[in-house]
């Protein structure tokens, strides 16, 4: 892997804090013979779950639109599949453009 700059406004907009975006440090694929000159080897899984708790039943029993629950799931504490993969790339397990990819 090698370090990229990236800017701290990119680094907000896709969901990163200001304290994090500031101190992240990013990395791409740099490639080589084992991963094929992609840059990756193996996988990574994100993942998202979302506890059903009984504000979630209310607001599925009320017939509410999908993007409705969400938020409020969110409020309620669940880690989006974003969420997941921005928690990746601070580990160093994975890259800003792969997150992106899958989270869009």
């Amino acid at each position: 892997k090698e370090k990229i700059e990236v800017p701290t406004n990119v680094l907000t907009d896709i969901g990163f804090s200001t304290e994090e975006a500031k101190s992240l440090e990013c990395y791409k694929g740099k490639g080589c013979e084992q991963c094929g000159g992609t840059g990756y080897k193996g996988r990574v899984a994100l993942y998202e779950v979302m506890p059903v708790k009984e504000e979630i039943k209310e607001l599925v029993l009320k017939g509410v639109s999908d993007i409705e629950i969400k938020k409020e799931a969110v409020r309620l504490g669940m880690r989006t599949l974003r969420y997941s993969g921005l928690e990746k790339v601070k580990e160093e397990l994975t890259t800003i453009e792969e997150v992106l990819r899958v989270t869009f």
